[in-house]
């Protein structure tokens, strides 16, 4: 039959009806499995589900012809003005939506309708649907067989908008919000666990335990990257869940088991393990709403629950709960309890090595180790404990950490006690024995933790706050060196400011009075001279003794005179006042060489620069003094003088060729100072005088002077 005849209901509705179940019964979930690969038809319409889901994202994006004849499995509300239906034909089941504001064209359908729909493709947020533009019925028919799938199959994200049926243990069952009979159960199917949404009536057969036989649509949750994330069953409304075999009436009817038989080897159990199993123990200590720990026998086990009955150590419990494939060792999951009986609390078993531990995976437990590291963990505290040589942790939750004193110190001697849990390798064997590799203890309460021993005073933390202490005291002292040093070289450069001010009003009262001495006393004893000179040229024709005595008086004024010039240069530099040190002496070299057969040099070296006052002066005096004894008294045919400026210390160097000396016994000099003054100036500038001499090698005098504390 072409695909888009369209046959009177009237007539044909009988034969549709049989045609078309007896087809979709037949050739529709092998054409899922092989992929539905139906060519299009000679107008580029896609005529087959198979081929919409077969589409990319980019080719559905450019919204190709689509027209389809199928069979409502479902129909959904997506939004107020939107409408869906699940529709399968004998390729595969496609979702087909109504556009914004179009809800009318699907909405009046209902499960079971055969229908025409035309309309576009779509990309979908997870796989490709169909977009109607309008839908016509074309009568009723049988939905066809649901297609038997396994968990493995689901989880590939491939059977989107398929018509499938898996059968399963109920793990939990979430009943209808008020006013819903819509809820859902959750089903353990091959290893796996499966979401079903199902209409569920009070009081119904679904119970925690049946075997259940599950035929729904699938549905997929996903990312927005368009992966996969898990399967989620969705049950029409009037499909039952089939419970295939019903729980027990009384679960806790059951057989005791111990949690050492969890999971052993038999030959009998090959499905067993998907069934709740029940078991007693004592509690050893409960987290309300997620984990219980019970010690049966000499075995510990750890129990997920939703249940929030406050059970309390000592309490008797009686459990019903799927054992957990994979974990080491298996624990329940999905459990229910119920009080039994009151014990006394149980006592923590004392391990004295750290393999023991091995053999007691979720008991209570009690050792003794040293603490080497406390780390403040996302979801609590975690203690490093050192158990002769090997390292293992205790865990305190974050709110019973806050109610714990802080007094913790690496190197104590700690006793902890609580629930073991062991520690293995990311890399599991092939087969065989998977050995665990060391184990953690969840502490209950801070009261779990108990220092038996002070660590030593020599701790890390210890060693750091001592050094911490050195430093800060080294620190101290030397800004307090600092401090006094800043106030002794403010002291110096008050005392130096306070010198130069007196020595410049010194200099300047000095200069005072040679301008005194100069334009009175010398001019007067010029003056008087020039005329006892007129005064014996006008008595040549007195007495001898007359003449003599004229005599004496002008060689007295000349010495007076002489005297008077030297006192006036001794107290006025007046070279230094209108150049610099180097000027100065290179002055007083050339006029003392002047006029004689010594050959004379000044030599300048480093960066030159003025000096304090006090020192130029005191330079410029030794200076002089040593260039006129070598140039007066040496009989010198060459005298040098050299300047050496350095960054802390100045130096001046006079030398000469001439017949030399004893240092120790060195000769007069007529200007009044000779080396005793040079000596003594040099002792004034906390500077030092040398002298290298001896008869007939000439001489060296060298005058050095600090200028880092001037």
């Amino acid at each position: 039959m072409p695909h888009n005849a369209f046959i009177p209901l009237k007539m044909r509705a009988p034969l549709l009806a049989a045609g078309l179940a007896g087809l979709l019964s037949i050739s529709f979930y092998s054409a899922v499995a092989t992929g539905g690969d139906t060519p299009q038809s000679s107008t580029g319409v896609l005529i087959h589900a198979a081929q919409v889901r077969s589409l990319g994202v980019a080719e559905t994006t450019r919204q190709l012809p689509v027209s389809l004849s199928g069979v409502v499995i479902d129909t959904a509300t997506v939004a107020p003005d939107r409408f869906a239906v699940i529709l399968a034909d004998q390729t595969a089941g496609i979702y087909v939506l109504t556009p914004p504001n179009a809800r009318d064209i699907l909405s009046g359908f209902q499960r079971g309708d055969w229908l025409q729909v035309n309309g576009v493709t779509g990309p979908g947020q997870f796989a490709p649907i169909v977009i109607a533009n309008a839908a016509q019925k074309l009568g009723t028919t049988n939905i066809p067989a649901a297609q038997p799938v396994t968990y493995q199959q689901l989880i590939t994200g491939a059977l989107d908008a398929q018509w499938v049926e898996i059968k399963g243990v109920v793990h939990r069952i979430f009943e209808p919000a008020p006013g819903s009979e819509v809820g859902r159960i959750i089903i353990a199917a091959d290893g796996g666990l499966l979401p079903v949404r199902c209409v569920m009536q009070p009081g119904g057969p679904i119970q925690v335990d049946s075997e259940v036989r599950v035929r729904a649509v699938c549905y997929y949750q996903f990312n927005q990257k368009r992966q996969v994330l898990s399967p989620v069953l969705q049950v029409p409304g009037d499909v039952p869940v089939l419970v295939e075999k019903p729980a027990p009436a009384d679960p806790y009817s059951a057989p005791l088991r111990s949690a050492v038989t969890l999971l052993r080897f038999s030959p009998d159990n090959l499905y067993a393990y998907a069934h709740r199993v029940h078991l007693r123990g004592v509690v050893t200590f409960a987290q309300a709403g997620s984990y219980v720990w019970i010690r049966d026998g000499n075995s510990g086990l750890r129990i997920q629950t939703q249940q929030r009955n406050k059970v309390q150590p000592g309490d008797i419990i009686d459990v019903l709960g799927f054992p957990t494939f994979g974990a080491y060792p298996p624990g329940l999951e999905d459990s229910v309890f119920r009080k039994a009986g009151s014990a006394q609390p149980p006592v923590p078993l004392a391990l004295t090595n750290f393999d023991e531990a091995f053999d007691h995976e979720d008991d209570l437990v009690v050792l003794n180790g040293t603490l080497t590291q406390i780390q403040f963990v996302l979801d609590g505290v975690a203690f490093t404990l050192d158990k002769n040589g090997r390292l293992f942790k205790a865990v305190l939750t974050m709110s019973l950490a806050r109610q714990a004193r802080s007094n913790w110190e690496v190197g104590s001697g700690i006793r902890v006690a609580g629930i073991c849990s062991l520690v293995h390798d990311d890399t599991r064997p092939f087969a065989g024995v998977w050995s665990p590799q060391s184990f953690q203890i969840l502490l209950r309460s801070p009261a779990d933790l108990t220092i038996i021993q002070q660590p030593p005073w020599w701790t890390l933390k210890h060693v750091a706050m001592l050094l911490g202490v050195i430093t800060g005291a080294l620190a101290l002292l030397t800004g307090l060196v600092v401090t006094l040093s800043r106030q002794r070289l403010r002291e110096q450069e008050r005392h130096r400011q306070m010198a130069e001010a007196e020595f410049a009003a010194i200099l300047s009262e000095r200069n005072r009075l040679a301008r005194e001495i100069h334009d009175t006393l010398a001019q007067g004893l010029t003056a008087t001279s020039v005329q006892l000179r007129l005064a014996k040229k006008h008595v040549n024709g007195a007495s001898e003794a007359f003449g003599r005595h004229l005599d004496a008086a002008l060689s007295l004024v000349r010495d007076s005179l002489r005297e008077a010039r030297n006192s006036i240069w001794n107290m006025r530099a007046h070279v230094l006042e209108t150049g610099d040190l180097s000027g100065a002496l290179q002055g007083i070299l050339k006029q003392m060489a002047d006029g004689t057969e010594i050959a004379s040099s000044l030599n300048v070296t480093g960066r030159v620069r003025r000096l304090p006052p006090v020192v130029e002066n005191n330079v410029l005096r030794a200076g002089q003094e040593a260039i006129a004894n070598a140039i007066k008294h040496s009989g010198a045919k060459q005298v040098n003088v050299t300047l050496e400026f350095e960054e802390k210390r100045f130096r001046l160097r006079v030398t000469d060729n001439g017949r030399g000396f004893d240092p120790h016994n060195p000769p007069p000099s007529d200007g009044g100072f000779g080396l005793m003054g040079m000596r003594e100036r040099a002792a004034e500038m906390n500077g030092e005088l040398s002298i290298r001499s001896a008869p007939g090698e000439g001489a060296e005098i060298q005058l050095s002077i600090p200028l880092s504390g001037a």
